[in-house]
């Protein structure tokens, strides 16, 4: 059946309703900027800055076709809301009458009314309109599979060697695409090679031409000659699609996980899914679940749905259902005049394995898993309508002599449209965006928080948010962060430049921090900010700017005793300050930004003993990696906490020397020139900033490298575990030390003891003290203290004894002395 101006008069029309429908409160509904949407915004953008991947790893793996497209639409509009939603309304847009197309294309019997109502009820579909509104890749695969489907079809069933041509070669460039789209892609080989399967079951004449094409000539009517070109589509589409597929297949090649990763995770073959239930009753009752999605009960996810609300109001719920009725009836007989039969098997085949995705996985049903068998699982709509039609056409009224009005069918398939299509533009726009489960599944609380920092920023404050949603793909996106920035305040406070004051917030979750971080300063407490439903939203800390202009008072350089502060650098940051505190194994470094930093840089501090050995050494980029120096703004001040693991565990109580100074990673570790406060370059790349002194601490044996036991018992408490002395052979008069190893075998604050060196005359004492002042030592823990003493200049070269003396206990000896 050739098209005719009322074709295209259908296709205008049910084209405009899809576009009407899929552009209105675009951006709005679905309510706020879900995660999903906000990580492809994120990647589109970075397309456009350069990056070309193959294959989109992060958030659960996606394919990278459709961020392209986005990338495209971003560049000619921007890079917000409207227009990363825009690929998804115009690929769904597209599909209408690519649907129209398909199944004028490849169906004969009433394919007009049939194509005309399966578009609409795709145009009203609360599902594809919600996926039309909704910024993911899966809206391309109906677009996709149309022209897949419809191509190879062509490709086997034209009259015309030129239409075969041009169709084989879409049909291979589309299926070659489709795994670049989405994983459902992976599946099209499948449905073809069903197709090709049942066309040689069947050794069948060609059903019908294409609309267009002349009569078929007996040449073209053998099943032999269908079963043959057949065949060669196959192989030949499957040669062109190989070919496009070639570059991310070998992406795959090399990282497995990108094509296995996601689908293992969520398969009913998994542990974490099926649990104790056996796979294959999980299977049975998925199969059941997506069946019944069309009728009964639908998807319960709230971002692809109102939870439980099936695919088909009732009035098309019937319809579907009397359609699918025919459907199998039509497959089942296969009568020979019949001559929609193999595109009723194509549509059929399409619809089995695009449903197998949510059948095979968790959480079944699953719009978005199945969304790629529309518009093939909508046909029985669009069959039983188009019956309805026909119906009085072959019908009289028992009591009147003229035929029921012909009219009469459609007005009630148009009822029947009206009816669900009211109730889904209005469960859609209306009762969707306005339930409380949509606003939170949304990120919409993200946006009101957004906004709510924003009116902050603009009162003349600089506001820090916490990583959890400043990494948040939503605040990700849409927050500048020149005014809203991100930081990890555990260990690391920020104050902003002078005359600003500071907001540090978090979500409400984390106000337990928000209460700590308060403390720093005087009369400043949390306040809440809470969403639309009253609901805690953030917890603020607001410092005016009086404050925000001082250290906090726990938080203080201490005064200079020695080093070389304030230290400059050359496109780095200055180090104005140094604090230790509470003898806790840490220090907390002051820096001051003076201009834009360009380059990520990262801190080290070296600790060196008096030996000139490197006993400890931190590498920390700023914030633990949350403010990164790129982001300093001039006049922030950055307060740092670094927590120091000593490779040397006898270092207690000694003086260090710390070293400080920056490096970029990304330059082969090249570090930062000295500079002085105007710029003028000075020798050296690193500062002494003061020498300071860490606690002795006692540690579990295991936590200790030990050298051979001693297992020297001083008492019936204390024990000499290990030694090792330092500097052998040694000289008269040379400065020594011996690191001990002691063991408490009860609860010991202090034990005082006595260094000695045996000689002919007599013990000579080296060292006397405490072996743990103030130290918290318990039952079988280890402490190791290093003890510095000098040799009397009057030793004869010999052997000496080393000994220890507790308290009311006889010397012990330990070592022998070289001298």
């Amino acid at each position: 059946m050739p098209w005719t101006r009322r074709d295209l008069l259908y296709l205008f029309l049910v084209t405009l309703l899809a576009a009407v429908l899929r552009f209105y409160q675009l951006g709005e509904a679905p309510p706020g900027f879900q995660f999903d949407e906000a990580f492809n915004a994120i990647d589109a953008e970075q397309v456009w800055y350069g990056n070309r991947p193959l294959f989109l790893p992060a958030n659960g793996g996606r394919e990278a076709l459709y961020t392209y497209y986005q990338a495209a639409l971003g560049a000619l509009f921007g890079f917000h809301v409207y227009s990363l939603r825009l690929a998804s309304a115009l690929a769904g847009i597209a599909t209408i009458p690519a649907t129209y197309w398909l199944l004028r294309t490849i169906l004969q019997r009433r394919s007009q009314t049939v194509a005309l109502f399966t578009s609409l009820t795709l145009a009203i579909s609360f599902w594809h309109l919600h996926f039309s509104h909704y910024g993911i890749r899966v809206i391309l695969m109906p677009l996709l599979l149309c022209g897949i489907m419809g191509s190879f079809w062509l490709a086997i069933h034209s009259t015309k060697a030129r239409t075969r041509r041009l169709a084989l070669l879409a049909a291979g460039l589309l299926t070659g695409l489709a795994p670049w789209t989405h994983p459902a892609g992976r599946f099209v080989p499948f449905i073809l090679v069903g197709y090709v399967g049942w066309l040689l079951l069947r050794r069948n004449p060609l059903p019908h031409p294409p609309l267009t094409s002349p009569a078929p000539t007996s040449a073209t009517r053998t099943g032999g000659t269908v079963s043959r070109r057949a065949v060669q589509t196959l192989i030949l589409t499957g040669a062109i699609a190989f070919l496009v597929f070639l570059p991310l297949g070998l992406e795959f090649y090399r990282h497995p996980d990108f094509f296995l990763g996601h689908a293992s995770e969520v398969s009913i073959f998994a542990e974490r899914v099926s649990g104790e239930s056996h796979p294959w009753r999980l299977l049975g009752q998925n199969l059941l679940l997506v069946l019944g999605m069309f009728n009964v009960h639908g998807d319960v996810e709230w971002a692809h749905n109102i939870p439980e609300r099936p695919v088909f109001e009732w009035p098309l719920g019937i319809a579907f259902l009397v359609g699918v009725v025919f459907w199998g009836g039509r497959l089942w007989r296969r009568r020979e005049d019949d001559p929609d039969v193999d595109a009723l098997a194509l549509l059929a085949g399409w619809s089995v394995v695009m449903l197998l995705p949510s059948v095979l996985s968790e959480a079944a049903p699953n719009y978005s898993r199945t969304l790629p068998a529309l518009p093939a699982v909508f046909v029985p709509v669009g069959l039983a309508l188009a019956w309805l039609v026909a119906l009085p056409r072959h019908r009289r009224s028992p009591q009147a002599r003229s035929p029921i009005p012909q009219r009469s069918g459609y007005a009630v398939a148009a009822l029947l449209l009206l009816v669900s299509g009211t109730q889904a533009c209005y469960d859609y726009f209306v009762r969707y965006p306005q339930m409380p489960e949509s606003y939170y599944i949304y990120d919409t609380d993200k946006l009101d928080a957004l906004a709510a920092l924003e009116e902050l920023a603009a009162a003349g404050n600089t506001v820090y948010l916490a990583p959890l949603w400043s990494e948040h793909a939503t605040f990700a996106f849409l927050r500048d962060s020149a005014i809203i920035k991100s930081l990890d305040s555990g260990e690391t406070v920020v104050l902003p430049p002078p005359g600003q004051g500071a907001v540090y917030a978090f979500p409400a979750e984390k106000a337990v921090r928000a209460e700590e971080l308060a403390k720093l300063w005087p009369d400043v407490g949390v306040t809440m900010i809470v969403d639309r439903y009253a609901k805690p939203l953030l917890a603020t800390v607001q410092v005016p700017p009086t404050q925000a202009a001082q250290w906090p008072s726990r938080f203080e350089p201490e005064p200079q005793r020695d080093g070389e502060l304030p230290a400059y650098f050359d496109d780095a940051p200055t180090l104005v300050g140094v604090q230790q505190r509470n003898n806790r194994q840490e220090l907390r470094l002051f820096w001051r930004a003076e201009a834009p930093t360009l380059r990520n840089l990262t801190t080290f501090l070296h600790l060196i003993d008096r030996d000139g050995r490197r006993v400890a050494q931190v590498d920390k980029l700023p914030g633990d990696g949350s403010y990164l120096t790129p982001t300093w703004t001039p006049g922030e001040r950055v307060i740092e906490r670094y927590d120091i693991d000593f490779a040397d565990s006898c270092h207690g109580e000694d003086p260090l020397t710390l070293v400080v100074g920056w490096y970029e990673l990304a330059a082969d570790g090249a570090r930062r020139s000295r500079v002085d406060a105007v710029g003028n370059p000075l020798p050296g790349d690193s500062v002494i900033a003061g020498t300071v002194t860490f606690p002795i601490t006692a540690h579990p044996p295991e936590a200790l490298t030990l050298p051979a036991a001693d297992d020297l018992a001083l008492g019936e408490d204390l024990m000499l575990y290990g030694s090792v002395v330092n500097g052998e052979p040694a000289q008269p008069g040379a400065a020594l030390s011996t690191d001990l190893y002691w063991q408490a075998t009860a609860t010991l604050n202090t034990a005082p003891i006595t260094l000695q060196l045996r000689t002919d005359e007599g013990p000579v004492a080296l060292w006397q003290g405490v072996i743990a002042p103030d130290v918290p030592w318990h039952a079988g823990e280890l402490i190791c203290r290093r003890l510095h003493f000098t040799l009397p200049t009057d030793l004869a070269a010999g052997d000496y004894p080393l000994e220890v003396v507790a308290p009311e206990g006889e010397p012990t000896r330990f070592h022998t002395l070289q001298v």
